[in-house]
């Protein structure tokens, strides 16, 4: 009767383990591409959707538009105002 008792135990707790069900689902795997989105939206494998926590938008590159400098202030020209 033990050793059914430890034999079932013992195939019971082999299932326990860090197993993951989707790759994505692993912490180790959240700042891999194919875990953040926007690559994971169409198959709604995203790290964040996977483990219950708020949608994480991807971060659009920052465009930096260029600075137009003022021009600058034509010289003046005092002697000719006649004063």
């Amino acid at each position: 009767m033990r050793a059914a008792l430890f034999a079932l135990s013992a195939l019971l707790l082999t299932g326990c383990g860090d197993a993951y069900r989707y790759p994505c689902q692993d912490p180790a795997n959240k700042d891999k591409e194919e875990c953040n989105r926007p690559a994971c939206e169409t198959d709604g494998m995203c790290y964040d959707t996977l483990n219950g926590l708020p949608p994480k938008q991807a971060e659009a590159p920052v465009e930096q538009t260029p600075v137009e400098e003022p021009a600058a202030p034509a010289a003046c020209n005092c002697e000719s105002k006649g004063e």
